[in-house]
């Protein structure tokens, strides 16, 4: 955590809005400027360590709640992304963690929706074998 910059700004959004704050009162909270909040809401500023402690002694935010939350959506999204339904649609890996980090649940529920797809895509092709087997067994049995 030392040397990697913290980027979290959906998380601090969502923390915020759980909380009913609005920018300039966690701001306070923190001891920092609303403006800067919201740099930091946007990505545009990391989190330095100090304010992480803030957060973790006012807010009561688990630090660790704050780093690689979307590590593992973004493998994936990645993975939803790579089917044949969607060639050439790939994002990169920037648009993937930002899409993980900003809708966490938007993400788990694509993720969801693509593995019963794909369940449904193997039992339908399942079922197509097993019919394909018994018109062969109806085919032998007539000769």
């Amino acid at each position: 955590m030392a040397d990697q910059k913290i980027f979290a700004g959906p998380r601090i959004r969502r923390i915020r809005n759980a909380k009913g704050l609005t920018q300039t009162a966690m701001a306070e909270g923190l001891g920092i400027s609303p403006s800067y909040l919201n740099l930091i809401e946007r990505n545009q500023r990391p989190l330095t360590v100090q304010l992480i402690l803030r957060l973790a002694s006012v807010y009561k935010v688990d630090p660790h709640e704050l780093q690689g939350e979307a590590r593992g959506s973004v493998a994936a999204l990645k993975e939803v992304f790579t089917d044949p339904l969607l060639v050439g649609e790939l994002p990169g890996d920037q648009e993937l963690i930002e899409l993980a980090e900003a809708a966490p649940n938007a993400s788990a529920a694509v993720i969801k929706l693509f593995r019963a797809y794909r369940e449904q895509a193997e039992r339908l092709s399942d079922l197509n074998e097993l019919l394909a087997l018994e018109n062969l067994v109806h085919l032998v049995d007539r000769q």
